[in-house]
């Protein structure tokens, strides 16, 4: 015990230190990636001028040392790059930090209307000093400014709480600081190519045109260089890498050329945007697309939420199973009630104890079997050691009794468990095929269901435990449920109706057959059914004419393909009795297409006069056939025949 108690001191001294370590690099991180944003927010201009949203990326985090990083980055970029032109956007950067110091811990910060209301105050104020005696378009210059602050202050605060709007604005304004930070080689440029590319969406490619115009006086044609091939794509619904690749080199490259700002360094920053966007295809921009990004999104957190149910499923299926020693324990809480205050004691369970359990160990799975011990089950020789002998056999009893009770409550604890985990691994199997946005059929049926239905009550009864129904699901797939409750009357009715309400809706929503059938095994299992439904299911695929039937507890269905009939499935226990192992439907592949008509029957209208019946009949209408084997039969129990095949779709 002492070297397992130290292995975990050890282990959790590491975790801790581990943890750390790694909060302080995160700090560096965040803080470096703080420091950079401000700066190259810094470099945003409109029409050469520059504009107060790096002072304004301040306010975008809690004060702190991130908050601090900002500042520098911001109040750095704005002396490096305008000087003392931007004296009123470096003081807002101070006062921005000043105030995210002073408001912090009250209630000011959490009404979304306060920073910006406060920046854009602060700004008015600072800027306003300068502009007296301006001319009234100076004045409408530093209004619009005033306006940037107050937006870019809120969207910028947006972006860190996952707004796709504000993480757009965000990534434009970097796109335009980027643009803003050297003439030699615009990164912007670089950046909107990339984006577009890797995006695929007109939103983005307009926004980030939108920047570069702005920072340029709307003279270099950008927006329309980045939507126009972006359109192109989206309306030919074009997302294969080498197609986009080129549609973005050869248009941007054309519309700069266009509006007068082609050139050759400008040929290879595009290219370069859009090497990079391929690189970057589908990643880590994409969460910021509007149009086709909006369906990626929910296919990941589609994905994401089946990776969290196949972890539980994993875990709930991590079990000991059933202890070993149960014997040896019933035998050492006899003795210790028993034997303890013995004078035999210690020659018994300490000098002899091996003798003693082996002379016991013959005895214990006759007597985990029986349930109970008696005098005579025990050896010979501990009868002649043992100088309490009925005793010693009552306290094994109880302390026997105790241990099946705990093995009861493990088996329908390890049962429940299975039940939950089976269920877990249905739905996250269903999440994964819902996240795929190719999953849809998009064939034509060409084939149509003809299904003819049968049934009575046992003598005449208008109650019946029998329950079907029969509908077109997602993906052209045609369902055809049967489900007998056991025995008959109220109970057995509502039991198979619930059956079939579950069964009918969880294929509605696009589970797969075998999954439902899971769940609902799990469902009656973690209600504690006391009455069971048998269950045939039937899956077409209208355009193929393929079928799958499942049969779990059901009776005995049929296929009689022209003048042969099979005999499809086996007796077995319905859902609801247990998990995994032979507590499984029955599958049976077989085909429609070709005439072939299926019979599904209750257990009440089995029988071997209905194969007779089915192989005497001549017609090809599911609605006879089913009559037929329902009125040649005499009704001592629920009976229900449902006939199924399958008709040529005419083509139009």
């Amino acid at each position: 015990m002492n070297g397992v108690g130290t292995q975990r001191r050890i282990s959790k001294k590491w975790v801790i230190r581990h943890r750390a370590l790694s909060a302080k690099q995160r700090l560096l991180r965040d803080s470096a990636f703080m420091l950079c944003g401000g700066f190259v927010l810094a470099g945003v201009r409109i029409f050469g001028a520059p504009m107060p949203i790096g002072a304004c990326f301040v306010l975008s985090v809690p004060f702190g040392v991130t908050s601090m990083a900002a500042m520098l980055g911001a109040a750095g970029g704005y002396l490096v790059l305008f000087g003392a032109d931007a004296a009123s956007d470096i003081a807002l950067a101070l006062m921005m930090f000043s105030a995210s110091a002073v408001f912090q811990g009250t209630e000011l910060p959490l009404k979304k209307w306060f920073f910006p209301s406060l920046s854009a105050v602060v700004f008015a104020l600072l800027d306003g000093i300068a502009q007296v005696g301006a001319t009234t378009a100076d004045l409408l210059f530093l209004g619009a400014k005033i306006l940037i602050a107050a937006l870019s202050t809120a969207a910028l605060h947006s972006s860190f709480s996952g707004s796709r709007k504000a993480q757009l604005f965000a990534l434009a304004a970097v796109c335009a600081g980027l643009s803003g930070l050297t003439e030699a080689v615009n990164l912007g440029l670089i950046l909107a190519a990339a984006c577009c590319v890797a995006t695929g969406d007109p939103a983005v490619a307009a926004a980030m045109g939108i920047a570069l115009d702005l920072g340029s006086g709307f003279s270099g044609g950008m927006t329309v260089a980045t939507v126009l091939p972006a359109l192109i794509c989206s309306v030919l619904q074009r997302r294969e890498k080498i197609p986009v690749a080129v549609t973005y080199l050869v248009l941007t490259n054309l519309t700069l050329l266009v509006f007068g700002s082609a050139s050759v360094l400008n040929a290879l920053f595009v290219a370069a945007g859009v090497a990079a966007g391929v690189f970057l295809w589908q990643g880590s921009f994409q969460s910021i697309a509007f149009s086709a990004g909006t369906q990626r999104s929910t296919a990941t957190t589609l994905r994401n939420a089946a990776e969290v149910l196949e972890y539980v499923h994993g875990c709930l299926q991590t079990t000991d199973g059933t202890p070993t020693g149960e014997a040896e324990e019933v035998f050492d809480g006899a003795a210790e009630r028993v034997c303890r205050c013995c004078a035999r004691f210690h020659r018994c369970w300490e000098y002899r104890a091996q003798e003693t359990y082996s002379a016991l160990s013959g005895t214990a799975r006759q007597m985990i079997e029986k349930g109970f011990v008696e005098a005579n089950d025990l050896p010979e020789a501990f009868r002649e050691q043992c100088c309490h002998v009925e005793g010693f056999v009552t306290a094994v009893n109880q302390e026997l009794e105790g241990m099946l009770y705990r093995r009861r409550y493990r088996m329908e604890l390890h049962e429940s468990r299975e039940a939950v985990a089976d269920e877990l691994s249905c739905i996250a199997k269903y999440l994964r095929a819902e996240s795929d946005p190719l999953r849809r059929d998009r064939a034509e049926a060409a084939y149509s269901p003809e299904v003819g239905i049968s049934s009575v009550g046992k003598n005449g009864s208008r109650i019946s435990g029998d329950r079907g129904t029969c509908f077109a699901a997602r993906n052209l797939e045609y369902y055809v449920i049967l489900c007998d409750g056991m025995g008959t009357g109220e109970e057995a009715a509502q039991c198979s109706g619930e059956t079939l309400r579950l069964l009918e809706r969880l294929l509605r929503s696009g589970i797969a057959p075998e999954q439902a059938l899971r769940i609902l095994n799990s469902c009656e299992i973690l209600r504690g059914a006391t009455c069971f439904a048998t269950v045939d299911l039937l899956q077409v695929h209208l355009p193929t004419g393929e079928a799958t039937i499942f049969k779990w507890g059901a009776a005995a269905s049929y296929l009689r393909d022209g003048d042969e009939v099979k005999k499809i499935g086996t007796v077995t226990t319905p859902p609801g009795v247990g998990v995994g192992g032979e507590h499984a439907p029955e599958r049976y592949e077989l085909s429609l297409k070709g005439g072939e008509m299926l019979v599904l029957v209750s257990d009440g209208a089995g029988g071997m006069e209905t194969e007779a019946n089915i192989a005497a009949f001549r017609g090809d209408s599911p609605q006879e056939l089913a009559a037929l084997l329902i009125a040649g039969m005499p009704a001592q129990d629920d009976m229900t025949a449902v006939a199924i095949s399958l008709r040529p779709c005419t083509s139009r």
